[in-house]
């Protein structure tokens, strides 16, 4: 019986991937479509969309479901427990591009605080925060120069933004900005749902020297409301073995792909 019930429910996560993959070709599917595709009643596609709802990666309509670019994918801390081992091995990855003494920057989300938490590595880093959480766990376990951006501290999220350049900017020379993203296209480039966040981050990349995306392939597809940076400007994307092999061709035309295993 348990084994009948792992299988049942492999067999849902494989669905709902697919369900996923078929909203970014078609940003909008109904049920009767769905159920003729995997074979299924009506009632275990409601489940399915109700799920994936639920983990804000599609919004329910009547009949169907559309792909969500809302604000609602954004980075919360509860996302930390999903795609973790792919996180993990992209994090693995990042890390090799530190070097002891840089200055980096590392802006918020749950990719990077995977790679916050392999600093420890590393030697006399000057790390540049955007998330006061990031900031306390660094204090707590490195002698780095931390800085913090500062800004207004939006609710919930643990990181600071604002409208307005910030003249310490002009000022530093960082060698490596680390950034994550809710979306990535090769037309829209990498995507966030808040456009005062993006323009922080397009205020860091100016003053880095070297810009390094690190997604997991879920992110791949979809379009939140601000663009941060445009795929050609990437200096190296570093995602998972996921990542379908359409995308990886176009994203490879237009910058350095890396692509990590994952352990099962």
């Amino acid at each position: 019986m348990a084994e009948k019930q792992a299988q049942t429910q492999l067999f849902a996560e494989e669905r709902k991937q697919e369900i996923m993959k078929m909203l970014r070709m078609q940003t909008k599917i109904v049920v009767p479509e769905l159920c003729d595709y995997f074979g299924v009643s009506a009632s275990t596609i409601r489940n399915d969309l109700r799920q994936l709802e639920k983990e804000k990666q599609l919004t329910r309509t009547h009949g169907g479901a559309i792909i969500s670019t809302k604000t609602g994918l954004e980075y919360f801390p509860e996302n930390k427990v999903r795609m973790t081992e792919q996180k993990r091995a992209i994090a693995a990855e990042a890390l090799n591009r530190i070097e002891d003494g840089d200055r980096i920057a590392i802006m918020t989300g749950s990719t990077s605080f995977e790679l916050l938490q392999l600093l420890t590595e590393k030697k006399e880093l000057m790390v540049i925060l955007d998330d006061i959480s990031f900031a306390v766990w660094l204090e707590q376990n490195t002698d780095f120069d931390i800085w913090i951006l500062g800004g207004q501290l939006r609710t919930k999220y643990h990181y600071t933004t604002s409208p307005f350049h910030d003249e310490f900017l002009d000022m530093v020379n960082i060698d490596k900005i680390f950034i994550t993203c809710t979306g990535i296209t090769a037309e829209k480039g990498i995507t966030t749902p808040d456009l005062e966040t993006a323009l922080r981050i397009r205020d860091v990349i100016k003053a880095s020297n070297e810009k390094i995306v690190i997604c997991d392939s879920s992110k791949v597809g979809r379009v939140a409301f601000a663009q941060t940076m445009n795929l050609q400007d990437v200096d190296e994307l570093i995602t998972d073995e996921g990542i379908e092999q359409e995308d990886l061709e176009a994203f490879r035309n237009l910058t350095s792909v890396t692509t990590v295993p994952v352990e099962e």
